[in-house]
């Protein structure tokens, strides 16, 4: 009786973990960024940055910032702010190598707030 016991909760056990597994529990999302966020970045990369170097750098940059956003589920809030400064603040005449960059001149000139705003909350939470 032991036996049947002792076979019956590693079967429990197996389909436990198994259940688990197919439905993903304990499983994070894996730090994927989403693919209309990858689109953007790419398309602010382009639009921004001034040599193919840089393109490439801030597009990398912006891709690696977005799994994180998507992971927290701010990825809406980073679209709109990242058209927000393709629109806004891109081609103002300053370089730009890095998100960061488009911070400063974002905040220098003074637009995107309320996209920045939207998406530190977001990322807070």
């Amino acid at each position: 009786m032991k036996y049947n016991q002792g076979m019956a909760l590693r079967n429990l056990l197996g389909c436990l973990v198994f259940s688990a597994l197919a439905l993903g529990c304990g499983k994070s999302k894996g730090g994927a960024s989403s693919p209309e966020l990858d689109k953007r970045c790419e398309a602010l990369a382009t639009a921004c940055a001034d040599t193919d170097k840089h393109v490439e750098k801030l597009g990398t940059e912006c891709k690696e910032t977005g799994k994180t956003q998507n992971e927290k589920g701010c990825s809406d809030a980073a679209v709109k702010l990242y058209n927000c400064y393709e629109n806004a603040v891109c081609g103002t005449g300053d370089k730009v190598w890095a998100l960061q960059d488009l911070k400063v001149l974002a905040d220098r000139h003074k637009k995107c707030d309320a996209e920045q705003t939207a998406l530190t909350t977001c990322m807070g939470k």
